[in-house]
C-alpha cells in the first residue's frame, strides 16, 4: 500500500483536520507523562522495597539516663546471640560509625558530627524471607540486656507508601486507557464529519466501481500521515520533558533510566500511529455499510 500524498479527497476542506494532528499530539505527550510518572513511582518504591523488605533495625541508646552509657563487648555479643537464636533472622550485622554517618548525612547536611556525639548501637537484621519474627518476645530478652533497646521494623511504616505507589501506578494506568479511548472517539469524530462533507465524491468512487475498502484506504493513509506528525510533536515534546527533568535531578543524561523513557516514548509513538490509522479505517467501513452516515 502506498503513502504518497495522491489522495482522492481533500480532507483539508474541512478545518479541524488542521488541528487534529495537534489534538493527537498533545494526547500522546499526555499519555507518555502519565505512563513515565506511573514507572518512574513504581521503580522509586520497588527500589525502597526491596532494599528494605525482610529487614529490622534493632537500636540501643547511648544515654538512656542522663549519663553516657554504651553496651559493653560481652552485651554486645549477648544481643547478637540472642538475635541470631531468635526464629526467623537470616543474620545480623552491627553497624560501625562510619556507616551510621553515611545515613546521617543526607539529614545533617554540612552540619559537622562532634567527635563526642554519642552514637548509638544499631544492628541490622535481616529476615528469612515469609518468617515471622515475635517481635514482642524478641524486645523482652533484649531489655534484659538493656532499658535502651528499640526495635524498628521497616515494613511497618513502609506498608502506606507502597499502597501510594499502588494507587498512584493504577491511576496512571486509568489515565492512559482513558486518554487512548479520547484519540479514538476524536478520530471517530473528525472522521465521520470528514465523511459527511465528501458525500458526492464517496458516490462517485461508488458509481465507478470503488470498493469500500478502498475508500476507507484513503482515510487510512491520510490518518498515517497525521499519526506520524502527531508522534512528532509527542516526540519532542516527551524529548523536553526528559532533558528538563534530568537537568533539575541533576542526573547523568546518558543513563539507562534515560533510555528506558526514550524507548517508551518512541513505543506509545508507534502504537498511537498503529490505533489512530486502524481507528479512521475501521470507522469509515463502519459508516459505509449504514446508509444513515450521509444524512
Amino acid at each position: 500500500m502506498s503513502f504518497s500524498q495522491d489522495y482522492d479527497f481533500n480532507f483539508l476542506v474541512d478545518r479541524s483536520n488542521r488541528f487534529v494532528l495537534f489534538i493527537v499530539g498533545f494526547l500522546m505527550y499526555s499519555v507518555t507523562i502519565a505512563l513515565m510518572s506511573g514507572f518512574f513511582t513504581h521503580y522509586l518504591t520497588s527500589g525502597w522495597e526491596n532494599a528494605l523488605s525482610g529487614h529490622i533495625t534493632i537500636e540501643f541508646q547511648s544515654n538512656i539516663s542522663g549519663i553516657d552509657e554504651t553496651l559493653t563487648d560481652r552485651q554486645i555479643d549477648e544481643v547478637q546471640k540472642i538475635i541470631k537464636s531468635t526464629q526467623g533472622v537470616k543474620s545480623v550485622k552491627k553497624l560501625r560509625e562510619s556507616d551510621i554517618i553515611k545515613i546521617l548525612e543526607p539529614l545533617l547536611g554540612s552540619t559537622a558530627i562532634p567527635d563526642d556525639f554519642p552514637f548509638p548501637i544499631i544492628f541490622d537484621v535481616e529476615i528469612e524471607k515469609n518468617a515471622s519474627v515475635d517481635l514482642l518476645l524478641l524486645t523482652d530478652r533484649l531489655l534484659k540486656v538493656s532499658q535502651g533497646v528499640r526495635i524498628h521494623d521497616h515494613a511497618n511504616w513502609y506498608a502506606p507508601i507502597a499502597n501510594i505507589s499502588r494507587g498512584l501506578s493504577s491511576f496512571a494506568g486509568i489515565l492512559v486507557i482513558f486518554v487512548f479511548t479520547t484519540v479514538c472517539v476524536t478520530v471517530i469524530f473528525i472522521t465521520r464529519k470528514t465523511l459527511g462533507e465528501h458525500v458526492r465524491t464517496v458516490q462517485i468512487l461508488q458509481l465507478i466501481g470503488a470498493t469500500n475498502s478502498y475508500i476507507a484506504s484513503q482515510f487510512k493513509r491520510y490518518y498515517f500521515v497525521v499519526g506520524c506528525k502527531s508522534a512528532l510533536v509527542s516526540f519532542v515534546c516527551s524529548m523536553a520533558s526528559i532533558w528538563w527533568i534530568v537537568f533539575i535531578s541533576g542526573a547523568k543524561w546518558m543513563c539507562e533510566s534515560t533510555f528506558q523513557y526514550l524507548l517508551l516514548t518512541i513505543l506509545i509513538s508507534l502504537f498511537s500511529i498503529f490505533l489512530v490509522m486502524i481507528t479512521a479505517h475501521n470507522t469509515v467501513l463502519f459508516f459505509l455499510k449504514n446508509d444513515k452516515w450521509i444524512y
